[in-house]
Parts: structure tokens; C-alpha cells; sequence
């Protein structure tokens, strides 16, 4: 998603490069950027003119049109990627009964967060006690003013939406017109000595079983948009790896603000 705010820059990069002749002779003929700038004589700066919405990266479906959702059509939820560090593994969920394979994830509760929510559900459909992991997250949430850069952060890694189809009830009544529904996910971690807990979820919940499974594993067992979840985090979590690292050895802090996020996620599955 970072490289559409920074798609502008390199159309101007591109267009300097493209005349340089033009570029010479203005310099022979126009003042100083400071002194047009005060003059009103600087030259307007182009913009690049798009049409529909963004393509966004290689680790993002393209973008939706702009929208407005009413509170009846949405729905937000929360889930947790759970690294466990010390053994390099994901907490991944298998429903003993429809078997399928799934990450910790479930609706936000009235008055709720979508971190507590990601908290909660991770501790009930998994029954470990997660906390947030710290990863070099190339997000596009603000740093507070007089604030150190931050190099880690626990915002969301991902958004999902999914879309429910209207439903009737046996009345023939409207019991709803559908909607969308848009779960945040988040980096979660445990420690090595982690042991679940059990009779944590839901009653509905009592046929999940939880594994740790190598990252391999875990993409070979799971479905749809959660391999992409999976696949973005891990990816992350290695390099914050790897950076923490270089840091050991002396080596200087990388620069938070990446232009693009192909530079840190290679390859989506």
C-alpha cells in the first residue's frame, strides 16, 4: 500500500530525468527556487492524473471504490498471526469435526477495541496467552508528535473483507440486506515455555484443536486470504529478525520509511 503514496515522487523523478536538456536551459534562465517561490513565479508542479482506484502492491488485492457503509451493512472483526520465536512455528487452529485448518479470528464485542479483540480471540480459540509482537510494520499510521521514530510497531499487518449475501426469514421478511465484513489482523507472539490452556472458546468452539506448525506446514494446511496474512507476516517477522540481528553486531538502524513494500515482502503466495 506504501508505494501509491510515493508513486507521485517517482513521476517526477522520471519526468526530470526525461529532459534534461530543458532542465539546463531553465537553469540558465530561471532564479532560484527560493526567489521564484517568494516572486509567485515558480513553475506549478505537476500531478500526475489517475482514473478508478489504485492497483496498490504485490501483497494487496486491488483497491475498492470509494464507499460509504451505513452501521446495519458492516461488520469489524479481529484475528492474530501467533508466532511462537523460539521455535520459529505458527499457532494454527483444526476444526476436529469439518476439518479445515484457520487462524485465531472473530468478531469484535460492542465497546470493544479490535486489539482487545484480537487479544481475546487469540487466547480463546487458541488458549494461549498472546501478546503483540513488534515488526518492522511499513504502516501508514502516524508517529505522535515528539515521539522517537519507532522502527517496531504493533499496528494491524492486514485487512480481509469478506461479504455476506442478504437473508430472509421464514416469514419471508428481510433479516438482513447483506454486508460486509472486515477483520484487522494483527502479529501476536508467545514464549517458548507457552502451554494452552483448555475449555477457553466459545461452546461453539470445542471442536478446535491447536498446533504449532512450521511456516511450511502451516501455508500447506490453511485456505483463501489467510495464506496471504501468513505469508506477509512471516515475511516481516524474518526480517525484523534479521535486523535485530545486525543490530547485535553494530550494524545501524535500517530506515523506517520504505517507499515500497516489495522491498520487504518478496514474493505473496
Amino acid at each position: 500500500m506504501l508505494k501509491s503514496v510515493f508513486s507521485g515522487h517517482g513521476f517526477h523523478r522520471e519526468r526530470r530525468k526525461s529532459m534534461p536538456n530543458q532542465q539546463s536551459s531553465n537553469a540558465t534562465k530561471q532564479p532560484d527556487a527560493a526567489a521564484a517561490t517568494a516572486a509567485g513565479t515558480a513553475p506549478r508542479r505537476l500531478t500526475p492524473k489517475f482514473s478508478g482506484p489504485p492497483k496498490l502492491s504485490v501483497n494487496s488485492t486491488p483497491a475498492v471504490s470509494n464507499s460509504a457503509w451505513s452501521s446495519q451493512d458492516f461488520l469489524l472483526g479481529a484475528g492474530m498471526v501467533i508466532i511462537q520465536p523460539s521455535s520459529k512455528k505458527i499457532v494454527v487452529l483444526h476444526e476436529k469435526e469439518l476439518k479445515y485448518w484457520f487462524l485465531p479470528r472473530g468478531r469484535k464485542d460492542v465497546g470493544e477495541s479490535l486489539e482487545q479483540t484480537a487479544l481475546r480471540e487469540g487466547y480463546e480459540e487458541s488458549g494461549y496467552r498472546v501478546s503483540f509482537l513488534p515488526l518492522l510494520n511499513p504502516t501508514h499510521q502516524p508517529v505522535p508528535p515528539n515521539t522517537e521514530v519507532l522502527y517496531l510497531n504493533t499496528e494491524a499487518v492486514f485487512v480481509t473483507v469478506t461479504s455476506w449475501h442478504p437473508r430472509q426469514r421464514r416469514n419471508g421478511t428481510v433479516e438482513s440486506h447483506g454486508g460486509e465484513y472486515l477483520t484487522f489482523w494483527y502479529a501476536g507472539e508467545i514464549p517458548e515455555n507457552a502451554v494452552p490452556q483448555e475449555d477457553t472458546g466459545m461452546s461453539d468452539e470445542q471442536n478446535y484443536e491447536t498446533f504449532l506448525l512450521d511456516f511450511d506446514e502451516a501455508m500447506d494446511r490453511i485456505f483463501g486470504a489467510e495464506k496471504y496474512v501468513v505469508q506477509y507476516v512471516w515475511n516481516m517477522f524474518c526480517r525484523t529478525e534479521q535486523m535485530l540481528k545486525e543490530q547485535a553486531e553494530g550494524a545501524p538502524s535500517p530506515n523506517p520509511f520504505v517507499e515500497s513494500p516489495d522491498e520487504i515482502i518478496p514474493s505473496s503466495p
